[in-house]
């Protein structure tokens, strides 16, 4: 099987020997994604909401620059640094994808690149 990478031009370059994306035959393993600003590279202000979004705006960036968009997501792991904060980061999950939902799972973790609160990486898969 043959892989490849792939690079969002409009993100923070990864900080690391690691691909933003590498496609696997028709399967697409998007690196995990926190809510950095890929203007400033420093991380978005607001809380846990404004990093969810961000981290998901960042996860779309990936996607379209390998042709695919949310609707080919099958797998997402989320990583919270604090799983209080699980409602109101699966509220802003919930308006990402529409059913049927890909499959997730959902982790507290120690700690977190940039110290963020939230961490999401997703799987997707051609058409």
């Amino acid at each position: 099987m043959t892989r490849s990478t792939v690079t969002a031009p409009d993100l923070t370059p990864p900080v690391g020997p690691f691909a933003q994306a590498v496609w696997a035959g028709d399967l697409l393993y998007a690196s995990g994604q926190v809510g950095q600003d890929p203007s400033t590279g420093t991380m978005v202000q607001g809380g846990l909401e404004a990093e969810t979004r961000q981290a998901f705006e960042n996860i779309r960036r990936v996607l379209a620059a390998a042709g695919l968009g949310l609707e080919h997501v099958i797998k997402a792991h989320v990583f919270l640094a604090d799983m209080n904060d699980f409602g109101p980061m699966n509220a802003i999950y919930a308006t990402m994808f529409s059913a049927p939902y890909p499959a997730r799972t959902t982790v507290q973790v120690a700690k977190l690149p940039l110290n963020a609160r939230v961490e999401i990486d997703v799987v997707a898969r051609r058409s």
